[in-house]
């Protein structure tokens, strides 16, 4: 099992990266720095749909309800547009950036993390249900080993999960099973 990888980015969309900032609490009364950010993040967006370069696992996340656990039928998108944001603006919006840093990176864990749950998710292939403990095991242990905060590797490692081709229902016991660690 190849470990999910960032998108790849052409020469020109790596120079808008470089002036993307994920983080605008810094800024976050520079309401000009926003709008900008914001202009920045929609054109690569734009890029990247364009290229189809970003993994469909990765907007499926953002853009089917299914994949929204806990958003009682709605997707990611669907609220943003029930909050009277649509279209391009969905893009611009800094609520997006959480998004945004998913599409172009997958899941946020860090690289030995994902490459250690994707080795397990190998030996085990090809996965079956009696495999689901095994891996839930190992992404409890990681979240331990690595101190992460449970509710935030529980939604990575389920994202992780879809990314290593598991399905919905292996993915959501792995993620409940990590966010009931004591």
């Amino acid at each position: 099992m190849k470990a999910p990888s960032p998108v790849e980015l052409t020469a020109p969309e790596q120079e808008l990266l470089k002036s993307i900032e994920f983080d605008l609490s810094r800024n976050r009364h520079d309401a000009d720095f926003a709008r900008k950010n914001g202009e920045t993040v929609l054109e690569l967006t734009r890029s990247l749909i364009q290229r189809k370069a970003i993994p469909e696992i990765r907007t499926r996340v953002f853009t089917d309800p299914a994949f929204f656990i806990g958003g009682r039928g709605s997707s990611h998108l669907d609220v943003f547009k029930r909050n009277g944001t649509s279209g391009d603006a969905v893009f611009r919006h800094p609520n997006f950036l959480k998004y945004f840093h998913y599409f172009l990176f997958g899941p946020d864990l860090s690289k030995p993390i994902v490459e250690a749950f994707c080795q397990t998710v190998a030996d085990c292939a090809p996965v079956t249900s009696g495999d689901v403990e095994t891996l839930s095991v190992k992404a409890k242990e990681l979240t331990r080993r690595h101190q992460l905060d449970k509710s935030d590797a529980a939604e990575a490692f389920y994202r992780l999960a879809l990314e290593c081709d598991l399905d919905d229902g292996t993915a959501r016991i792995i993620r409940d099973n990590v966010k009931r660690l004591r």
